[in-house]
Protein backbone atom coordinates (compact mmCIF):
# COMPACT_ATOMS: atom_id res chain seq x y z
CA UNK A 1 0.00 0.00 0.00
CA UNK A 2 1.40 3.46 -1.03
CA UNK A 3 2.47 5.67 2.24
CA UNK A 4 0.28 8.91 1.99
CA UNK A 5 1.47 12.21 0.54
CA UNK A 6 3.35 14.10 3.38
CA UNK A 7 2.58 17.85 1.45
CA UNK A 8 -1.05 16.52 1.40
CA UNK A 9 -3.82 18.41 3.45
CA UNK A 10 -5.75 15.72 5.74
CA UNK A 11 -9.55 16.21 6.48
CA UNK A 12 -11.79 14.72 9.33
CA UNK A 13 -13.82 12.73 7.75
CA UNK A 14 -16.96 14.71 8.46
CA UNK A 15 -15.38 18.14 7.13
CA UNK A 16 -14.60 15.71 4.25
CA UNK A 17 -18.04 14.60 3.87
CA UNK A 18 -18.88 18.61 3.88
CA UNK A 19 -16.51 19.34 1.13
CA UNK A 20 -18.23 16.32 -0.88
CA UNK A 21 -22.07 17.82 -0.49
CA UNK A 22 -20.77 21.58 -1.16
CA UNK A 23 -19.14 20.01 -4.22
CA UNK A 24 -22.36 18.33 -5.45
CA UNK A 25 -24.16 21.82 -5.09
CA UNK A 26 -21.45 23.60 -6.86
CA UNK A 27 -21.46 21.13 -9.62
CA UNK A 28 -25.04 21.16 -10.09
CA UNK A 29 -25.18 25.00 -10.30
CA UNK A 30 -26.23 26.41 -13.44
CA UNK A 31 -26.44 29.76 -12.96
CA UNK A 32 -24.50 32.72 -10.21
CA UNK A 33 -27.67 33.25 -8.67
CA UNK A 34 -28.82 28.58 -7.78
CA UNK A 35 -25.04 28.22 -6.83
CA UNK A 36 -25.21 31.21 -4.28
CA UNK A 37 -28.62 30.07 -3.13
CA UNK A 38 -27.73 26.52 -2.67
CA UNK A 39 -23.72 26.88 -0.86
CA UNK A 40 -23.80 29.93 1.15
CA UNK A 41 -26.69 28.05 3.64
CA UNK A 42 -24.19 25.20 3.31
CA UNK A 43 -20.96 27.21 4.27
CA UNK A 44 -22.78 28.78 7.21
CA UNK A 45 -23.86 25.61 8.45
CA UNK A 46 -20.89 23.37 7.87
CA UNK A 47 -18.58 25.73 8.81
CA UNK A 48 -20.76 26.74 11.91
CA UNK A 49 -20.23 30.97 10.65
CA UNK A 50 -22.97 33.51 11.20
CA UNK A 51 -23.11 35.07 8.00
CA UNK A 52 -21.53 34.08 3.95
CA UNK A 53 -21.17 35.93 1.01
CA UNK A 54 -19.87 35.89 -2.79
CA UNK A 55 -18.19 38.85 -4.52
CA UNK A 56 -17.68 38.54 -8.01
CA UNK A 57 -15.89 41.36 -10.52
CA UNK A 58 -14.98 39.71 -14.17
CA UNK A 59 -15.54 41.11 -17.70
CA UNK A 60 -17.78 38.49 -18.55
CA UNK A 61 -20.38 39.84 -16.13
CA UNK A 62 -22.62 43.03 -17.14
CA UNK A 63 -22.22 44.11 -13.07
CA UNK A 64 -20.44 43.06 -10.04
CA UNK A 65 -22.31 39.97 -8.35
CA UNK A 66 -22.96 40.33 -4.60
CA UNK A 67 -25.04 37.58 -2.47
CA UNK A 68 -24.83 37.09 1.27
CA UNK A 69 -26.75 34.97 3.70
CA UNK A 70 -27.14 36.07 7.70
CA UNK A 71 -26.70 39.96 6.98
CA UNK A 72 -29.95 41.99 7.94
CA UNK A 73 -31.07 43.87 5.29
CA UNK A 74 -29.69 47.35 6.62
CA UNK A 75 -26.27 46.00 6.48
CA UNK A 76 -25.92 45.14 3.10
CA UNK A 77 -25.46 48.08 1.22
CA UNK A 78 -22.27 48.75 3.65
CA UNK A 79 -20.96 45.16 3.17
CA UNK A 80 -21.24 45.35 -0.48
CA UNK A 81 -19.84 48.62 -1.03
CA UNK A 82 -16.89 47.10 1.93
CA UNK A 83 -16.64 44.72 -0.60
CA UNK A 84 -15.54 46.22 -3.59
CA UNK A 85 -13.53 48.70 -2.20
CA UNK A 86 -11.23 45.78 -0.80
CA UNK A 87 -11.61 44.27 -4.15
CA UNK A 88 -10.01 46.89 -6.34
CA UNK A 89 -7.22 47.57 -3.93
CA UNK A 90 -6.12 43.93 -3.49
CA UNK A 91 -7.17 42.78 -6.63
CA UNK A 92 -4.12 42.00 -8.28
CA UNK A 93 -2.94 40.27 -4.68
CA UNK A 94 -3.75 36.44 -4.56
CA UNK A 95 -2.47 36.21 -1.13
CA UNK A 96 -4.49 39.23 0.43
CA UNK A 97 -6.80 38.23 3.60
CA UNK A 98 -8.18 40.70 5.77
CA UNK A 99 -10.74 40.59 8.07
CA UNK A 100 -12.92 43.69 9.14
CA UNK A 101 -15.68 44.99 11.31
CA UNK A 102 -18.72 43.95 10.17
CA UNK A 103 -22.68 43.89 11.83
CA UNK A 104 -22.94 40.63 13.59
CA UNK A 105 -19.20 40.11 13.93
CA UNK A 106 -15.86 40.35 12.02
CA UNK A 107 -15.78 40.04 8.47
CA UNK A 108 -12.98 37.65 6.75
CA UNK A 109 -12.66 37.97 3.04
CA UNK A 110 -11.02 35.16 1.45
CA UNK A 111 -9.78 35.58 -2.62
CA UNK A 112 -10.95 33.35 -4.76
CA UNK A 113 -8.10 33.39 -7.76
CA UNK A 114 -8.52 32.33 -11.88
CA UNK A 115 -4.74 31.80 -12.82
CA UNK A 116 -2.83 34.12 -10.21
CA UNK A 117 -5.22 37.09 -10.08
CA UNK A 118 -8.47 37.66 -6.96
CA UNK A 119 -11.72 37.73 -9.11
CA UNK A 120 -13.96 37.22 -6.18
CA UNK A 121 -14.32 37.30 -2.60
CA UNK A 122 -16.05 34.35 -0.28
CA UNK A 123 -16.75 36.44 2.76
CA UNK A 124 -17.30 34.82 6.51
CA UNK A 125 -18.66 36.36 9.40
CA UNK A 126 -17.74 35.48 12.71
CA UNK A 127 -19.39 36.78 16.05
CA UNK A 128 -17.14 39.40 17.56
CA UNK A 129 -15.51 37.27 20.71
CA UNK A 130 -14.86 34.25 18.70
CA UNK A 131 -11.15 33.74 18.47
CA UNK A 132 -11.05 31.57 14.91
CA UNK A 133 -9.23 28.71 15.35
CA UNK A 134 -11.56 26.68 13.05
CA UNK A 135 -10.78 24.26 10.52
CA UNK A 136 -8.09 26.23 8.36
CA UNK A 137 -7.36 23.68 5.77
CA UNK A 138 -11.33 23.14 4.98
CA UNK A 139 -11.40 26.90 4.29
CA UNK A 140 -8.48 26.73 2.12
CA UNK A 141 -10.15 23.74 -0.17
CA UNK A 142 -13.44 25.53 -0.08
CA UNK A 143 -11.62 28.74 -1.91
CA UNK A 144 -10.04 26.75 -3.89
CA UNK A 145 -12.81 24.96 -4.98
CA UNK A 146 -14.74 27.73 -5.30
CA UNK A 147 -12.58 29.98 -7.17
CA UNK A 148 -12.21 26.77 -10.03
CA UNK A 149 -15.99 26.02 -10.45
CA UNK A 150 -16.71 30.16 -10.45
CA UNK A 151 -14.57 30.24 -13.31
CA UNK A 152 -16.06 26.98 -15.32
CA UNK A 153 -19.38 28.57 -14.87
CA UNK A 154 -18.62 32.39 -15.67
CA UNK A 155 -17.36 30.43 -18.65
CA UNK A 156 -20.40 28.64 -19.22
CA UNK A 157 -22.46 31.04 -18.97
CA UNK A 158 -20.73 33.46 -21.42
CA UNK A 159 -20.56 30.73 -23.75
CA UNK A 160 -24.40 29.91 -23.74
CA UNK A 161 -25.12 34.18 -23.75
CA UNK A 162 -22.68 34.19 -27.32
CA UNK A 163 -24.92 31.56 -28.87
CA UNK A 164 -27.71 33.15 -27.81
CA UNK A 165 -27.19 35.72 -29.81
CA UNK A 166 -25.47 33.90 -32.80
CA UNK A 167 -28.84 31.97 -32.68
CA UNK A 168 -30.93 35.48 -32.54
CA UNK A 169 -28.54 37.43 -35.38
CA UNK A 170 -29.12 33.98 -37.23
CA UNK A 171 -32.84 33.74 -36.98
CA UNK A 172 -33.56 37.18 -38.25
CA UNK A 173 -31.13 37.77 -40.79
CA UNK A 174 -32.68 34.25 -42.08
CA UNK A 175 -36.38 36.15 -41.76
CA UNK A 176 -35.35 39.09 -43.41
CA UNK A 177 -33.37 37.19 -46.53
CA UNK A 178 -36.47 35.33 -47.37
CA UNK A 179 -39.52 38.05 -47.00
CA UNK A 180 -41.34 39.06 -49.27
CA UNK A 181 -43.25 41.79 -47.63
CA UNK A 182 -41.19 43.84 -45.16
CA UNK A 183 -44.10 45.46 -42.71
CA UNK A 184 -44.95 41.02 -42.21
CA UNK A 185 -41.17 40.52 -41.02
CA UNK A 186 -40.58 43.58 -39.04
CA UNK A 187 -43.88 42.53 -37.40
CA UNK A 188 -42.20 39.18 -36.48
CA UNK A 189 -39.42 40.51 -35.52
CA UNK A 190 -41.13 43.17 -33.06
CA UNK A 191 -43.32 40.00 -31.78
CA UNK A 192 -40.04 37.98 -31.09
CA UNK A 193 -38.33 41.24 -29.43
CA UNK A 194 -41.20 41.26 -27.01
CA UNK A 195 -41.08 37.95 -26.57
CA UNK A 196 -37.38 37.66 -25.79
CA UNK A 197 -37.36 40.34 -23.21
CA UNK A 198 -40.63 39.89 -22.09
CA UNK A 199 -42.31 43.12 -22.67
CA UNK A 200 -45.07 44.70 -23.19
CA UNK A 201 -44.94 46.34 -26.73
CA UNK A 202 -42.20 47.39 -29.64
CA UNK A 203 -42.35 49.77 -32.26
CA UNK A 204 -40.24 50.38 -35.39
CA UNK A 205 -39.75 54.43 -36.08
CA UNK A 206 -39.03 55.99 -39.28
CA UNK A 207 -37.85 59.13 -40.64
CA UNK A 208 -39.76 60.97 -43.54
CA UNK A 209 -38.24 61.97 -46.61
CA UNK A 210 -38.11 64.95 -45.55
CA UNK A 211 -36.01 63.84 -42.27
CA UNK A 212 -38.33 65.99 -40.40
CA UNK A 213 -40.67 63.74 -38.52
CA UNK A 214 -40.71 59.89 -36.84
CA UNK A 215 -43.37 57.78 -37.95
CA UNK A 216 -44.70 54.34 -36.67
CA UNK A 217 -43.97 52.39 -39.43
CA UNK A 218 -44.60 49.31 -37.71
CA UNK A 219 -45.65 48.20 -33.88
CA UNK A 220 -46.99 46.12 -31.53
CA UNK A 221 -48.97 45.90 -28.09
CA UNK A 222 -52.11 47.58 -27.38
CA UNK A 223 -51.76 51.09 -29.06
CA UNK A 224 -50.64 49.55 -31.84
CA UNK A 225 -53.77 50.86 -33.85
CA UNK A 226 -53.16 54.56 -32.40
CA UNK A 227 -49.69 54.46 -33.00
CA UNK A 228 -49.42 53.77 -36.97
CA UNK A 229 -51.28 56.86 -37.47
CA UNK A 230 -48.93 58.75 -35.29
CA UNK A 231 -46.24 61.30 -36.00
CA UNK A 232 -43.97 63.66 -34.39
CA UNK A 233 -41.00 65.81 -34.45
CA UNK A 234 -37.49 63.88 -34.82
CA UNK A 235 -35.75 66.19 -33.08
CA UNK A 236 -37.50 64.90 -29.75
CA UNK A 237 -38.26 62.51 -27.38
CA UNK A 238 -36.10 59.83 -26.43
CA UNK A 239 -36.29 58.56 -30.22
CA UNK A 240 -34.84 61.72 -31.64
CA UNK A 241 -32.11 61.63 -28.12
CA UNK A 242 -31.38 58.44 -29.38
CA UNK A 243 -31.36 59.12 -32.99
CA UNK A 244 -29.19 62.69 -32.49
CA UNK A 245 -26.18 60.47 -30.42
CA UNK A 246 -26.20 57.22 -32.11
CA UNK A 247 -26.20 55.26 -28.81
CA UNK A 248 -28.71 52.79 -27.30
CA UNK A 249 -30.15 53.69 -24.14
CA UNK A 250 -32.12 51.95 -21.69
CA UNK A 251 -34.41 53.91 -19.73
CA UNK A 252 -36.08 52.34 -16.40
CA UNK A 253 -37.90 55.71 -15.10
CA UNK A 254 -39.40 57.46 -18.91
CA UNK A 255 -41.86 59.38 -16.94
CA UNK A 256 -38.87 61.27 -14.90
CA UNK A 257 -36.94 61.79 -18.07
CA UNK A 258 -36.87 65.10 -19.51
CA UNK A 259 -36.30 63.75 -23.12
CA UNK A 260 -39.80 61.93 -22.85
CA UNK A 261 -42.03 62.80 -25.23
CA UNK A 262 -45.58 62.12 -23.55
CA UNK A 263 -47.82 63.27 -25.99
CA UNK A 264 -47.97 60.04 -27.81
CA UNK A 265 -48.80 58.10 -24.05
CA UNK A 266 -51.66 61.13 -23.91
CA UNK A 267 -53.10 60.22 -27.28
CA UNK A 268 -52.49 56.04 -27.04
CA UNK A 269 -53.88 55.96 -23.59
CA UNK A 270 -50.51 54.19 -23.25
CA UNK A 271 -48.41 54.24 -20.02
CA UNK A 272 -44.61 53.94 -20.94
CA UNK A 273 -42.65 52.61 -17.83
CA UNK A 274 -39.54 51.66 -18.95
CA UNK A 275 -37.70 51.24 -22.79
CA UNK A 276 -34.85 50.48 -24.76
CA UNK A 277 -34.26 52.65 -27.64
CA UNK A 278 -31.61 51.98 -30.56
CA UNK A 279 -30.59 53.72 -33.25
CA UNK A 280 -31.52 51.84 -36.94
CA UNK A 281 -28.16 52.78 -39.01
CA UNK A 282 -27.86 51.58 -42.32
CA UNK A 283 -23.96 52.66 -43.07
CA UNK A 284 -24.09 56.11 -42.70
CA UNK A 285 -27.70 56.47 -43.05
CA UNK A 286 -29.85 57.15 -40.15
CA UNK A 287 -33.17 55.07 -40.96
CA UNK A 288 -34.75 55.26 -37.77
CA UNK A 289 -35.46 54.05 -34.45
CA UNK A 290 -36.28 50.55 -32.52
CA UNK A 291 -37.83 50.68 -29.18
CA UNK A 292 -39.13 47.85 -26.60
CA UNK A 293 -41.43 48.75 -24.07
CA UNK A 294 -42.34 47.80 -20.65
CA UNK A 295 -40.84 45.12 -18.84
CA UNK A 296 -43.10 42.36 -17.74
CA UNK A 297 -43.84 42.45 -13.98
CA UNK A 298 -42.39 46.21 -13.11
CA UNK A 299 -38.97 45.03 -13.23
CA UNK A 300 -35.91 47.20 -15.42
CA UNK A 301 -34.09 46.26 -18.35
CA UNK A 302 -30.98 45.48 -18.36
CA UNK A 303 -28.16 45.93 -20.26
CA UNK A 304 -27.71 42.17 -21.39
CA UNK A 305 -31.00 42.46 -23.04
CA UNK A 306 -29.73 45.70 -24.85
CA UNK A 307 -26.87 43.46 -26.06
CA UNK A 308 -28.93 40.89 -27.62
CA UNK A 309 -31.19 44.14 -29.46
CA UNK A 310 -28.04 45.20 -30.59
CA UNK A 311 -27.33 42.42 -32.23
CA UNK A 312 -30.06 42.55 -34.79
CA UNK A 313 -30.40 46.08 -35.44
CA UNK A 314 -28.30 46.63 -38.04
CA UNK A 315 -29.90 43.91 -39.91
CA UNK A 316 -33.39 45.38 -39.45
CA UNK A 317 -31.88 49.10 -40.43
CA UNK A 318 -30.39 47.66 -43.86
CA UNK A 319 -33.55 45.75 -44.42
CA UNK A 320 -35.75 48.53 -44.05
CA UNK A 321 -33.61 50.81 -46.42
CA UNK A 322 -33.95 47.90 -48.53
CA UNK A 323 -37.92 47.99 -48.41
CA UNK A 324 -38.04 50.91 -48.64
CA UNK A 325 -36.29 51.37 -52.14
CA UNK A 326 -38.20 48.46 -52.90
CA UNK A 327 -41.37 50.64 -52.23
CA UNK A 328 -40.43 52.97 -55.01
CA UNK A 329 -39.85 50.29 -57.70
CA UNK A 330 -42.78 48.67 -56.36
CA UNK A 331 -44.82 52.48 -56.75
CA UNK A 332 -42.60 53.14 -60.11
CA UNK A 333 -42.95 50.31 -61.73
CA UNK A 334 -45.40 47.60 -60.81
CA UNK A 335 -48.22 49.77 -59.71
CA UNK A 336 -47.81 52.03 -63.03
CA UNK A 337 -47.19 49.24 -65.90
CA UNK A 338 -49.08 46.49 -64.40
CA UNK A 339 -51.80 48.20 -62.15
CA UNK A 340 -50.12 46.40 -58.60
CA UNK A 341 -49.64 47.58 -55.39
CA UNK A 342 -47.66 44.89 -53.93
CA UNK A 343 -45.44 41.61 -55.49
CA UNK A 344 -48.75 38.93 -54.62
CA UNK A 345 -50.86 38.22 -58.32
CA UNK A 346 -47.69 39.46 -59.96
CA UNK A 347 -47.55 37.81 -63.44
CA UNK A 348 -44.52 39.68 -64.72
CA UNK A 349 -41.83 39.46 -62.28
CA UNK A 350 -38.40 41.67 -63.43
CA UNK A 351 -35.54 38.99 -64.20
CA UNK A 352 -33.04 39.84 -62.91
CA UNK A 353 -33.99 41.94 -59.98
CA UNK A 354 -33.40 40.17 -56.60
CA UNK A 355 -36.82 40.78 -54.98
CA UNK A 356 -38.10 39.24 -58.18
CA UNK A 357 -36.51 36.64 -58.14
CA UNK A 358 -36.95 35.68 -54.97
CA UNK A 359 -40.94 36.13 -55.18
CA UNK A 360 -40.42 33.80 -58.22
CA UNK A 361 -38.84 31.32 -56.42
CA UNK A 362 -41.27 31.17 -53.49
CA UNK A 363 -43.96 31.52 -55.09
CA UNK A 364 -43.12 29.40 -58.51
CA UNK A 365 -44.24 32.43 -60.68
CA UNK A 366 -42.32 32.22 -64.14
CA UNK A 367 -41.41 34.64 -67.00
Amino acid sequence: MPAPDQGAVQLPSQEALALLELADKVVSARRLEELADSVLPLLTETLGVTGALLYLEDPRLLHPFFSQRGLPDEAVPRVKRLCAEQFRAHRNNPQFQGTFLAPLGDLTLFPLAKAKDPFAFLGLIRPPSNQHTGPAALEEKISAMLGRSLENLLDRQDTEKRLQHLNTYLNVSSMIAQALDLRDVLEAILYFCMDALAAEAASVLLLDYEKINFRFYSAEGVAKEVLLMATFPANQGLAGSVLDTQQAEIINDVQNDPRFYGKIDSDSGFQTRNMIVLPLTAGEEKIGVLEVLNKEGSKPFIAEELMLLQSIAEEVAFAIRNGKLFEVVVKSYCKQRQGLNTCRGCKRPLGSWTPCVKYREASGVLE
